[in-house]
């Protein structure tokens, strides 16, 4: 959508994340009619082979970068030895999305820089206990100062309800006391209810994280 100057931005947007890391990596770009990403954006996520597999996102909206203790975390985890296949994602994100009022539509995140992502997933049954156990803990331990969970604050912005994660709203692995609807919903929550309440009252659509007609 911006043309023949894309190119150009995206790889002075890299050339900034990367000033001053004295570390080697590797670049990969590839251009794809938007319309296609639209419909399907990960082609190699779902191509034969991979119709059995599971997976859990865990994910979180930062407003500040992860802090020396919570990059040590994940170095932790990313680097001891598990049967797991798991991986910690990060997607720049603000921009125009941040130009919005957080209370002009439901998705309320209008200031974060961040969306993170613990994911994990496994083709065998048997793998998923040693594969969960391993996520949540990781989660748990990247947000340890707040109960677990990436309650809404300076450093932290809440979850997208995009990636819903179970997890969220329930007390074994939200030690905070923040109920879930505020990581999704911030402040939007009670009016997102009452429109809850005006167009299904009786609960019609719904699932594990839905809006509630009443807490």
């Amino acid at each position: 959508c911006l043309g023949s100057n894309a190119i150009t931005l995206v790889m002075d947007h890299l050339d900034a994340i990367t000033d001053g890391i004295d570390l080697p990596h590797s670049l990969q770009t590839e251009e794809t009619p938007w319309l296609q990403f639209a419909l399907n954006p990960f082609p190699e996520l779902f191509q034969p082979g991979f119709d059995n597999v599971k997976a859990k996102p865990k994910d979180a909206f930062l407003r500040k970068p992860l802090s020396d203790t919570q990059l040590a975390t994940a170095w932790k985890y990313l680097s001891m030895d598990a049967p797991v296949g798991g991986m910690l994602g990060m997607a720049t994100y603000g921009g125009k999305v941040n130009s919005i009022a957080p209370e002009a539509t439901a998705s309320a995140q209008r200031d974060c820089i961040i969306d993170m992502a613990c994911n994990a997933g496994w083709m065998d049954p048997s793998g998923e206990p040693p594969t969960l156990d391993w996520l949540r803990k990781f989660y748990a331990a990247l947000f340890a100062d707040t109960g677990g969970v990436p309650v809404p604050n300076e450093n932290s912005g809440g979850c997208m309800i995009n990636h819903p994660d179970t997890d969220i709203a329930d007390p074994e692995w939200n030690k905070s006391g923040v109920p879930w609807y505020t990581f999704y919903y911030l402040n939007n929550y009670p009016r997102l209810q009452q429109v809850k309440k005006e167009w299904d009252p009786l609960d019609i659509f719904h699932h594990a994280l839905s809006i509630r007609a009443d807490v």
